[in-house]
Order: C-alpha cells, then sequence, then structure tokens
C-alpha cells in the first residue's frame, strides 16, 4: 500500500503532459518555419544591392550571414530589429531587405529614428521577397556559402540568433 499523498502522484503526469504539450509546440513551429521559409535556390542565384551601394553576393562571401526581412509596418519588426542590429555591431555579417516600407529615403529615416544601422536593400514594390518567396515578416534566413542553412519567421531573440548562427558554422 502506498503512503504517498494523492498530489505528489500526479506530478509525475503532469509533468509527462507538459513536455508532451512542449514537444508538440515545438513541433508546430518548425514545421510553420519550414513551410515560410525563403526559396533557397533564389537566395543562392541573387545578388542584391543596397541602399548605400554594396553588393551582396552570398556565394561569394563564405561568412554566415543573416538575411532579414522586415518592413516599417510590421510590429514584430520593431521587437527583431535591435537583435538584429546587436548582431551587426558585433561583428556579425547582416544584410536586411526593407519590404513595402517605402524609398530609400523614408527607409532611411526610419531607421535612423530607432538607431539602427544595419545595411538595407530597399524593396518598395514587394519584388526581390516575391521572388524569395518571402510573405510573412520578420523572417530571417541564415546563409552560409551560398545555402540557406536555416530559417524562421515571427520574432526571435539575439541569443536565438547567435544560435542559429554557431550551427549553420557546424554545417
Amino acid at each position: 500500500m502506498s503512503t504517498a499523498h494523492p498530489r505528489s502522484r500526479r506530478w509525475p503526469a503532469r509533468l509527462r503532459s507538459l513536455a508532451i504539450n512542449l514537444l508538440l509546440l515545438l513541433a508546430f513551429i518548425v514545421a510553420l518555419d519550414w513551410f515560410r521559409a525563403p526559396d533557397a535556390s533564389a537566395i543562392a542565384e541573387t545578388t542584391l544591392t543596397t541602399t548605400n551601394g554594396q553588393t551582396v553576393n552570398f556565394q561569394v562571401d563564405p561568412r554566415p550571414t543573416v538575411l532579414y526581412f522586415w518592413g516599417d509596418w510590421c510590429l514584430y519588426c520593431r521587437h527583431t530589429s535591435p537583435a538584429i542590429e546587436r548582431l551587426q555591431r558585433n561583428g556579425h555579417r547582416v544584410v536586411s531587405v526593407a519590404m513595402q516600407s517605402g524609398d530609400d529615403a523614408r527607409v532611411h529615416a526610419y531607421l535612423q529614428r530607432h538607431g539602427w544601422d544595419f545595411p538595407v536593400v530597399n524593396d518598395p514594390d514587394g519584388a526581390i521577397s516575391q521572388a524569395f518567396d518571402v510573405g510573412t515578416t520578420p523572417t530571417i534566413a541564415i546563409v552560409s556559402n551560398g545555402r540557406m542553412r536555416m530559417a524562421t519567421s515571427g520574432w526571435t531573440s539575439y541569443w536565438g540568433l547567435r544560435a542559429r548562427l554557431w550551427l549553420a558554422r557546424l554545417a
């Protein structure tokens, strides 16, 4: 006969239920990221030019690169962009694409207003994001040696991005 308190017997079942729910949530997030990932072949074949005239060719530069699709109208981007800026300031290669956010002057004014200085490719009509099959903001791809290593969409943290960059270096 067990002398354990009835409540103490419920904890293993609750923990098992919590673990199952967390695994299901993680599986859902991974599936959603896979479904919304940019077109990897388009990334490999495209050369972009930032508003400052810098050419970006993912085939030429082997360093892991954070490719960040955002919009000045995107609420989640306002929380993700500081992490992108921090990565860039800490020496990581960052290239962003401003989706349908106006002309170059408007995009630069927006960045300046927030104190962000990461490189930006302007996509005022959405042609670049459409070519990359990106319809969700923010979308972030980690590109290394001309290949997309992983992608995520929605808010992510600085440390989440650092972990993805670290994993890309291992691949």
